[in-house]
């Protein structure tokens, strides 16, 4: 799946949801909860970021810059296994899972849902990819790569502790004893927390 059919497929479903006379706009505020069940279970995310959380250990699964469209994998599910939180203010439209699954067939959207789906899967493989080193050296430095792989502006804001922090129970001492191995050795530099530069394999 390319990126243009991808971003086709988030803005054909969001321009409908916004049409949607079942839909409403919602504001929500940097570091508010959403609960995915209860809050409406599909969101058009119109500005703002998000981050993905699992419920059973708040360790930040994947995230999402607008435009997005969240909740589709949760709504044909009763499983309360993720929750959304702002990482900025942001504006969405949201919809119940019973209008968004007849707008998605009356209006033949199914499968630019599924392109969605599959971008989304994608991300939680690259997530699992960072995790499944043995050691904590291994599983910071794919994190190091990630974060340089972000767009300059994302990377530019993303702080390395929290960012590693929030997505696997690794002591900020560990982290940050393995990033100081990295400066020493020329692989990276960091600014106020920030990688500034990075040239390791």
């Amino acid at each position: 799946m390319s990126i243009l059919n991808f971003d086709e497929s988030v803005m054909l479903i969001g321009d409908e949801i916004k049409k949607s006379e079942n839909a409403y706009f919602s504001l929500r505020k940097k570091r508010q909860r959403i609960e995915m069940k209860r809050d409406g279970n599909i969101f058009y995310l119109e500005k703002g970021s998000v981050s993905v959380y699992r419920v059973e250990n708040d360790l930040v699964t994947v995230s999402f810059t607008a435009p997005a469209i969240l909740g589709l994998a949760q709504m044909r599910n009763d499983v309360m296994s993720h929750y959304l939180r702002c990482d900025t203010d942001c504006e969405m439209w949201v919809m119940n899972s019973t209008n968004a699954n007849e707008m998605l067939s009356k209006k033949n959207l199914w499968i630019h849902a599924f392109d969605i789906l599959t971008n989304h899967l994608q991300r939680y493989f690259q997530r699992e990819n960072l995790r499944s080193h043995k050691t904590i050296r291994e599983i910071v430095t794919e994190h190091v790569k990630h974060i340089w792989s972000l767009e300059p502006e994302i990377r530019e804001k993303t702080s390395v502790y929290t960012f590693i922090l929030s997505r696997n129970h690794i002591s900020r001492s560990a982290i940050h004893k393995v990033l100081q191995e990295l400066v020493n050795e020329g692989k990276l530099t960091l600014n106020r927390g920030k990688l500034s530069s990075f040239n390791g394999q």
